[in-house]
């Protein structure tokens, strides 16, 4: 039987993190830190039931890619628990966001 990681199950979610796997560290630290922001004001959620959820699960190890950065991992924690509605919306405003960091980030090279 073959494992299939939790967020493979949602084709969107599922593009979304292989995107941020691919990324170099310096767009992905950023994006990962616009994830945190988008989840923090525009989620409606109890900011201290999400902070005992991301105390919760520790990282003892950094077997997962996005384990090395802790905005990232706790970002993609939330993400994980949040309903499927939430989690379309959250996933259309983070592509909104992606296309515009890749804008600056393409413009600011030039």
């Amino acid at each position: 039987m073959d494992y299939v990681r939790w967020y493979d199950k949602d084709p969107d979610l599922s593009h979304l993190m292989t995107f941020l796997q691919g990324l170099n560290d310096e767009l992905r630290e950023e994006i990962a830190q616009d994830m945190m922001q988008i989840l923090m004001t525009e989620v409606c959620m109890d900011s201290d039931d999400e902070i005992h959820i991301l105390g919760e699960s520790k990282l003892t190890s950094y077997k997962r890619w996005y384990d090395k950065d802790i905005t990232l991992h706790s970002s993609i924690e939330i993400i994980k628990n949040l309903d499927t509605e939430k989690r379309k919306e959250i996933i259309s405003r983070l592509r909104e966001s992606i296309v515009q960091i890749l804008t600056d980030y393409n413009y600011d090279r030039k």
